[in-house]
């Protein structure tokens, strides 16, 4: 499957992209719910998250490829920038009493980035950046 025909970028490679984020927003939506319902830090739940993003991408061609790699590595950004978003809004509607469906439709994009910052150590972010290094990898690896 060649994602370029005569030098355009063809179908292809809009839909692997939008495979891909599609993908990772459902991943990081099912991570937040996993963490809330067990009330334990899954931040390894990431790799995971990776390793599924990387397995949807080599199904759909990408396998081999930079563009691959690339998508893999943004797509699963987005899930783990999604899951922390999640859980910054659970967060917060629970310190204030407030339904999550409220506090995600008036929470700002400021507050949501302070708390999930906030709740970050080293070993997350590292772990964050090991996922993103993985997923690329796993795209981009022959096998």
């Amino acid at each position: 499957m060649s994602a370029e025909v005569h030098g355009k970028p063809s179908a292809n490679l809009f839909l692997g992209i939008a495979t891909a984020l599609m993908c990772a927003l459902a991943a990081g939506a099912v991570w937040c719910v996993l963490q809330l319902y067990l009330r334990f830090d899954l931040i390894g739940v990431a790799f995971a998250v990776a390793a599924f993003i990387a397995w949807v991408l080599r199904r759909q061609g990408f396998g081999h490829r930079l563009s691959g790699a690339l998508i893999a590595a943004f797509s699963t950004i987005v899930a783990c920038a999604y899951a922390g978003y999640l859980l910054a809004a659970a967060r917060v509607a629970s310190f204030l009493g407030i339904p999550m469906r409220e506090t995600l439709l008036t929470m700002g994009r400021d507050m949501a980035t302070a708390v999930a910052w906030a709740n970050l150590t080293g070993f997350h972010i590292a772990t964050l950046i090991l996922a993103v290094i993985l997923s690329a990898w796993l795209v981009w690896r022959k096998a």
